[in-house]
């Protein structure tokens, strides 16, 4: 089984969905998306974008792909994992916040990397 099978078995389950409600708002049969899962299709590019959008997920979560954080400190992993959970008109607004409080904050060093606590 594949990253990808795996991680549409597991979102799809977590919003409360049958592999035919997934099929028929994608507009393909049930045995096609079920493929998916079982890891023995993969979807084409447009087919994973659109499955994503369905799932309110990036492509990246489908694939799997984890960016490497290893640079970061704990607390700002923590950060950017609580701020992924947030809907994403809670995102727009605290990005908002931040870019008010960096513009209005002349001690703030602006050659410091975003999240460093350096």
């Amino acid at each position: 089984m594949t990253e990808l099978s795996k991680n549409l078995q597991s979102i799809r389950a977590a919003r409360g969905l049958r592999q035919q409600d997934v099929a028929d708002r994608m507009g393909i049969s049930r045995a096609t998306y079920a493929n998916y899962e079982a890891g023995q299709r993969s979807p084409n590019n447009v087919m994973l974008m659109k499955i994503a959008a369905l799932f309110q997920v990036r492509v990246d979560d489908l694939l799997g792909f984890q960016p490497d954080d290893s640079h970061l400190l704990p607390e700002e992993i923590s950060l950017l994992e609580r701020f992924r959970r947030l809907p994403e008109d809670k995102q727009k607004f605290f990005s908002r916040l931040v870019d008010f409080e960096l513009q209005d904050n002349p001690n703030i060093d602006s050659k410091k990397p975003p999240f460093s606590s350096k």
